[in-house]
């Protein structure tokens, strides 16, 4: 056997290897040495033992996959696997044992602030890692929270904060008073808010396009984008290329598993995705049939406050997960990626040895979670889009909200979407391609209740509809693009109805705002202003819908972060389209004009707090900062070390450059590019990428920020790919 590594000037390995075997052994050999407390701090996750490494902190969300079963079913669906995938789970696992044998007293430094040792790489760890990067981008915490505000409001309220919809959707529970049930539900999230706030996460979103040849200046595609994520440290994405006689593949891949499930290429074809958005979970409000589980008990090890044991069943809709059996009313769930078989593993092989698009999409027939907008192109000149992932139809009801439990909405009898019904599209006459979390088709099956808006997928569709010999570096300034298609007609309604404001500044502040660019550049004030007014709007729904802090918010439900979030869409949506009327205290024009005035003022005022009377030094950089949290160094305060500096960045979540803010935590970026790509089909050596941090996780490696000041500048960094390419940038060679 014979394993050949290189290291570029950027610390990225890429491999030479005698079979495919070999070169799965050496992307786990690489991930280990790159990321392996990352990886195994994943696993941790999935086996419910995050509470051995972090205490009380890690409990709830222990107990949470303890009940859902998380690292059986992996277990389960890793058996399932062909035998081809297992080889390959089994390779990667071989590469990561080698590593970790040889430094088992050299581990990175996470392991000086806990006690857990690792143990050797198991192949079914690689599906557990998987599913615990996606389990919660899909509609469980947004089905909870509508349940909560239907609860608590109305029907009417609830369809009017997520906007244009499907008309054939429903919501259960139509009248003022909701279900019996639904009732039910609030005390029952109240009583589990701890567990929620535990289980708070990041939607995933992202940017993608595809241009055709005849646009481009080497005649062939170019396929860009950049995936939206949590920021945080490491990074979730690990740059890596590798080679051997059945394949030569460079992309970004989970340290933890094999291959390139979203972004990369070889030499044929590159493909990348975003988030599909689609409704892959359901809630059960169970209360009869509680008493016919057959329940376990799972002992917890919880560091520094002992064993505590967990009960786990199931009902015919699935396993138990939220709420004690024992007050007769739980949640149970149901998941697309523990409903049925998930033979996503088995697509990864083929995606790397496809020839085309057409041979891509095929490859991926097997894939399950999460669903994807899949954007390919080929050298052969086409560019495609095609949904991949297990779509399951349920009743409408089911949209929306918990349902009750019962045979009717039940999973059971449902099978998924045929994969010929998903939607597809390749080599359009407008000559490119574009995804950004949109709703991407008018009619055919469900795919969910909520998609991003149209702001970033109409932005990119401007910039490239004129385009024509375009280059890796047009393709860098699309993802640089900070000007808001939201921003107008938001701003035009605070022209138009913020009359009454009172602040010195109130008429400089509309007259500013009315002029401005509309892009929220790192100097500019008016982002500053824009930004703050939007929150500011979004906090006063808050408060006269009665669901701000502590009723929905710690020690409520769900997390401060997470309900802000959410609320903070619907809010936006009640403004720009025109439904505030519905809001307790706005049913009027007076009394909305009196809200956005008092808007104006709190903004101009916090901005004086902030950063002083100069207007001139309002700068949307001192305001917009990005944080990427050390999962660790966040739970243990003698970690704090681990964090990477903050810095400021441009943007918002409606502008390509992505930088969502939250209004619980103000203007601070949450989640962002957590990689930027661009390929080249006429030359690979000319394709680009990036990623926030580097490659490496390991604190003071030189290589875990050494891509920091490229990603902040929006550059690429370039992505050697032939040989000779990989000639040019190698600092160090070695054999593993």
């Amino acid at each position: 056997m014979s394993i050949q590594v290189s290291r570029d000037r950027w610390g990225i390995a890429h491999i030479r290897a005698d079979g495919e075997q070999s070169a799965f052994e050496a992307q786990g050999w690489v991930a280990a040495q790159d990321r392996f407390w990352q990886m195994d701090s994943d696993r941790l996750k999935a086996q419910g033992r995050w509470g051995e490494v972090v205490g009380p902190k890690g409990a709830k969300e222990d107990a949470f996959f303890r009940r859902l079963g998380l690292a059986g079913i992996a277990k389960d669906h890793w058996q399932a696997l062909s035998p081809n995938t297992k080889e390959m789970t089994e390779a990667y696992a071989l590469g990561v044992n080698r590593w970790l044998r040889a430094n088992e007293n050299k581990l990175p430094p996470e392991y000086q602030f806990h006690d857990v040792t690792p143990l050797e790489w198991e192949p079914w760890h690689c599906v557990a890692v998987y599913k615990i990067r996606h389990i919660f981008m899909g509609t469980l915490h947004r089905k909870l929270w509508r349940g909560y505000l239907l609860a608590k409001t109305n029907a009417d309220l609830l369809h009017a904060m997520l906007g244009d919809i499907d008309s054939g959707a429903v919501i259960t529970g139509t009248a003022d008073a909701p279900n019996e049930f639904l009732g039910k539900l609030p005390d029952l999230l109240d009583q589990n808010a701890d567990l929620l706030h535990a289980l708070s996460d990041i939607d995933g979103g992202s940017n993608s396009w595809a241009l055709d040849g005849s646009r481009t200046h080497t005649g062939l595609p170019l396929l860009a984008g950049d995936p939206h994520r949590g920021i945080e440290f490491p990074n979730v994405y690990h740059q890596f290329h590798m080679q051997c006689p059945e394949f030569n593949a460079i992309g970004l891949g989970f340290p933890g598993v094999p291959g390139f499930p979203h972004f990369g290429h070889n030499e044929d074809v590159a493909w990348c995705i975003t988030h599909g958005m689609a409704d892959d979970t359901d809630l059960f409000v169970e209360t009869e049939d509680l008493a016919d589980v057959e329940w376990r008990t799972e002992t917890l090890v919880v560091r520094g406050e002992g064993e505590f044991e967990v009960m786990c069943g199931s009902t015919p809709r699935g396993p138990v997960v939220i709420g004690d059996p024992a007050e007769g009313i739980a949640l149970a769930m149901a998941w697309t990626g523990i409903h049925g078989t998930d033979t996503t593993f088995d697509a990864l092989i083929p995606m790397l040895k496809s020839a085309n698009c057409l041979e891509l999409e095929n490859a991926v027939r097997s894939w399950v979670i999460p669903v994807n907008n899949l954007l390919s192109a080929d050298r052969g000149g086409n560019i495609s889009f095609k949904i991949r992932g297990r779509l399951i139809e349920r009743p409408p009801a089911n949209r929306w909200i918990p349902v009750m439990g019962n045979a009717e909405s039940s999973w059971a009898h449902l099978e998924p979407v045929a994969f010929e019904s998903l939607p597809h599209k390749a080599n359009p006459d407008a000559g490119y391609l574009v995804t950004a979390n949109n709703r991407v088709a008018l009619s055919g099956p469900y795919i969910s209740l909520d998609f991003a808006g149209p702001s970033r997928f109409n932005r990119i569709t401007e910039l490239l509809k004129d385009l024509s010999d375009a280059t890796v570096e047009d393709m860098a300034s699309v993802h640089a693009d900070v000007l808001s298609l939201k921003a107008p007609e938001i701003i035009q309604i605070f022209i138009e109805h913020a009359r009454d404001s009172v602040h010195p500044k109130a008429e400089w502040a509309i007259s500013a705002l009315q002029s401005w660019d509309c892009k929220l550049s790192e100097d500019s004030p008016e982002a500053c202003l824009y930004s703050i007014l939007k929150r500011r709007w979004c906090e006063s729904v808050a408060e006269r819908l009665g669901v701000v802090k502590p009723e929905l918010g710690a020690p409520g439900w769900p997390s401060p972060e997470s309900a802000s979030r959410m609320l903070a869409d619907s809010a936006i949506t009640l403004l720009v389209e025109g439904n505030w009327r519905l809001v307790s205290g706005l049913e009027d024009q007076a009394s909305f004009g009196a809200a956005l005035s008092a808007c104006v003022d709190e903004t101009l005022t916090e901005l004086e707090q902030r950063l002083g009377e100069d207007t001139s030094q309002w700068h949307w950089g001192k305001l917009h900062r990005m944080a990427s949290p050390h999962l660790l160094a966040s739970a243990i305060r003698e970690a704090a070390d681990l964090h990477p500096p903050i810095d400021s960045c441009p943007g918002d979540g409606d502008t390509v450059r992505c930088g969502s803010t939250t209004p619980e935590t103000g203007e601070r970026a949450t989640a962002a590019s957590v990689a930027r790509y661009a390929f080249d089909l006429g030359n690979w050596d000319n394709s680009g990428w990036v990623v926030p941090h580097g490659v490496s996780g390991v604190r003071g490696s030189g290589h875990d920020l050494n891509q920091r000041e490229m990603w902040l500048n929006c550059e690429l960094l370039p992505m050697s790919f032939s040989e000779a390419a990989v000639t040019a940038v190698e600092v160090d060679r070695f054999e593993i």
